[in-house]
């Protein structure tokens, strides 16, 4: 991957890094393995209390100034170190693909879910994005609002979208599709279909956008790309078995593997992992994105296996390390394809930087 010259005041060496992150795609290395100081779901760890005129939580999630206001003065007195990119995305929650498609969501503070709206597999509802939807209106002038103050100062990407097994779960509700893969199977099938058809449509309005203004690819999971870039994922295949997984979800997640020629693929844990082998079979997969979760499941280094299977199949790995695991995750793994995520502190950074230098 290759990509012209970029200059942004809050990132000096943004070139170097962008650099990094394609070989990183690629299974190579210029001088170190990327890292990213974050960690998956830390968003979700923080207590946010914020006041205001909004009456409602939704309210303020949809405040297009106040959003984009809140984001541009998080810059303030920022650094970007290593593969850390300053990216403003229309966050609207996970389930942004539902709400385009007219089903109505709970927000809190941090998140939003949804209600089943699909009672009936055989008398479906109208399931059509339309411009005037309230959320898409939102994101849109999400957009244009941050493409207009961006130049320079910050990348400005896509919503979160998924419009596959997981959006069709929401809609149906999990619980009703386990039953529906035993009992009415191509229903369900179709259903799926169905809830796919604009997704594309829905991709190319808001990347014409990016691309007019000279933005590159890049969403939540700030992994930047010349070329379009797609997060795939299927959380509900944790409910499933590896042979339903293949009937059901595969398809529609090769059907969305084959339209982008850069996937990374959201693996939210041990029981979606079970699937890796079809997974890696995936069209224009460059990466999988390793979320081992808490409690039980970290630490990290039990997961050696399966981080080396993806690297021995060609596949670029981010796995989230707490400081403390960095030294023995690096004696013990091959640099190859790996990209780090860590929380770690900014005076502990550069120290980080210089340890992985010598991996």
């Amino acid at each position: 991957m290759t990509g012209r010259k970029y200059t942004l005041t809050s990132k000096p060496d943004i070139n170097e890094c962008l650099e990094r992150i394609y070989a990183w795609y690629d299974q190579k290395i210029i001088d170190r393995p990327p890292v990213r100081f974050h960690h998956h779901n830390i968003e979700y760890e923080r207590h946010r209390t914020v006041s205001g005129p909004w009456p409602t939580d939704e309210d303020r999630w949809l405040d297009v100034e106040f959003q984009i206001r809140t984001f541009v003065e998080s810059l303030e007195g920022a650094e970007f170190k290593g593969e850390t990119f300053p990216v403003y995305w229309p966050n609207i929650s996970a389930v942004a693909y539902n709400l385009f498609l007219g089903q109505s969501a709970v927000f809190d503070y941090v998140t939003a879910w949804t209600h089943p709206c699909i009672d009936d597999l055989n008398n479906l509802p109208e399931l059509r994005v339309r411009s005037d939807n309230r959320f898409f209106r939102a994101v849109d002038e999400m957009t244009d609002k941050a493409l207009e103050i961006a130049d320079g100062e910050f990348m400005v990407g896509y919503t979160d979208m998924y419009a596959g097994i997981d959006c069709t779960a929401g809609l149906r509700d999990m619980g009703q599709m386990c039953m529906d893969i035993l009992m009415t199977p191509e229903p369900l099938k179709a259903l799926i279909d169905l809830v796919w058809t604009e997704y594309l449509e829905v991709y190319e309005h808001f990347d014409r956008k990016l691309k007019t203004a000279g933005q590159l690819s890049v969403t939540w999971m700030n992994l930047p790309s010349p070329k379009k870039f797609n997060v795939l994922a299927c959380d509900f295949a944790t409910l499933i078995s590896p042979e339903h997984f293949d009937e059901f979800c595969l398809p529609i997640i090769r059907r969305e593997a084959e339209c982008f020629p850069c996937n990374v693929f959201h693996l939210d844990g041990p029981g979606v992992a079970k699937n890796i082998d079809s997974i890696l079979t995936l069209p224009n997969l460059k990466a999988v994105q390793w979320v081992q979760g808490y409690g039980d499941d970290a630490p990290i280094m039990q997961w050696l296996p399966l981080i080396e299977e993806i690297q021995a199949a060609g596949k670029s790995v981010i796995v989230d390390l707490k400081l403390d695991e960095l030294d023995e995750f690096i004696s013990k793994t091959d640099p190859i394809g790996i990209m780090l995520w860590i929380p770690a502190a900014p005076e502990d950074q550069e120290a980080v930087l210089e340890r992985v230098k010598k991996w």
